[in-house]
Order: structure tokens, then sequence, then C-alpha cells
């Protein structure tokens, strides 16, 4: 995808964002763009990848900088706004509530948008039918596979165009890391963009469109996904791959 036509399609555009943890200076100029796509956010631990999503989510208010979303600023409101919006969040190890059965994170998320074609429990039962059989008992009694998957369907019955993935593929198998990339290939198919934060790199390869670098709190790089993951000399660089 060429940066002019990224540039028009844009819908997410993060500019030169500045946020805190209490004193310790997280991100330093994190800046990038989401169109109809799915784009990777890539780096080493400890670069700021979660700081960056929980971010755009006004879980941590950046103190400076821009988050646009569809020409709307985030950066000062809070996340049930951001959610109304149309951005759903997959957070870093699924945060299911124990006290909460399948059924009810999805119920109680679920927002009705009155339109044909939207996601509620029943298609996010249809999408993952290993959750239909399990509707009953707590999200947190489920296996790891299964609890990515409550974790994605509880963000697509807020019905987003865009949904936030931190880390979909950590502690899964390599079988529910498969279903995973599937899942995301079907969103995709729907017009969902994807930002996605991956530490594993054949996650990446299988889903990117474009990929940015983040190093010490700043996106140092940006390319194609495929020119990027093709170099080895840039992977060495970058993530020590």
């Amino acid at each position: 995808m060429s940066e002019s036509i990224r540039n028009h399609q844009a819908s997410l555009e993060i500019s030169d964002l500045q946020t805190y943890y209490g004193n310790s200076h997280i991100l330093q100029g994190c800046s990038l763009k989401v169109g109809k796509e799915c784009v990777a956010v890539l780096g080493r631990n400890g670069m700021g990848k979660t700081t960056l999503m929980r971010s755009i989510m006004g879980l941590i208010p950046p103190e400076g900088g821009s988050i646009r979303w569809q020409n709307i600023e985030l950066s000062k409101k809070e996340p049930f706004e951001i959610a109304k919006l149309g951005i759903g969040y997959v957070p870093q190890g699924r945060r299911l509530f124990p006290s909460l059965s399948v059924d009810e994170h999805l119920s109680l998320t679920y927002r009705k948008t009155g339109q044909e074609g939207t996601w509620d429990p029943a298609r996010v039962y249809a999408l993952f039918p290993e959750l239909a059989n399990r509707r009953k008992i707590s999200g947190t009694r489920l296996s790891g596979g299964e609890q990515q998957m409550l974790a994605i369907g509880r963000a697509l019955v807020i019905n987003p165009s865009i949904i936030l993935l931190d880390e979909p593929s950590e502690g899964l198998s390599p079988i529910a890391v498969d279903l995973v990339i599937d899942t995301c290939r079907k969103l995709r198919k729907e017009n969902i963009s994807i930002l996605l934060v991956e530490q594993n790199i054949h996650v990446a390869e299988a889903l990117a469109d474009h990929v940015y670098i983040m190093l010490s709190g700043k996106t140092v790089f940006d390319s194609e996904a495929n020119k990027f993951l093709e170099n080895l000399e840039l992977r060495e660089k970058y993530l020590g791959l």
C-alpha cells in the first residue's frame, strides 16, 4: 500500500504522542496511521507498545500529542466514549472477569446499531462455536485459546470499525494462534481495520499490510510489511530476529 493511499484512507492518526506512568516518560513521540488495513506495531519488550494501546483507549490519558479517529480528537475522552465511537480493544492478557459467564461478557458489552449484518452475541457464537457450548461458565475457566476468542468476541459486539489487538497470540498453543490469524483475516474481509501489537513475528507476517517499529517510546521506522519482514538486516537491527 503506497503512502499516498494510506494518507487518503487513514481513519486513525496518532501524532507525537506523549504518555507518562508517574514520572516515567513512556511514549516520547509516537506517531502512526491506520487506514482500511492491518497495521502491526513491532518492537522489543519495554518499548511502549502496550502503553500506546492503552493511551488510544483513554486508559492512560496522554499528556501531549494527538489521537484522531475519523477526525475526532480522542486524547481527552473517557474509555467508554472512545468505545462508542467504534473502537474495539482486546487487551494483553484478555482481562476477563471471573464473576461473569461467557454469555454475560458478550451481552453486557453488546451495542445495538439497528443495521443488518452487525455483531451480536449470536453471531459471535456462530464465529466461535466452542464458546456457544460453554456460554454459562465463567470466562476465566476457558482454555487460553477460548479466552482469547471471548476477548475478541467482547470487542466485536460493540460493532467496531477498528480493533486494537495487544499481543493476541501470547501464551497460546500453535493451534490457537492459527485460529487467531484466521479470525483476523475474516475481520479484514468484513472491512474491520486492525491495529496489532505482537511479539510473534509469524503472526505479523501472516496479517500485516504495514508495520511500525517502536524504540524507547518512539516510532522510529515504518514500511510496507513485506519489505520489512523480508529484510533480515532490519529485523535483526530492530527486533533481534
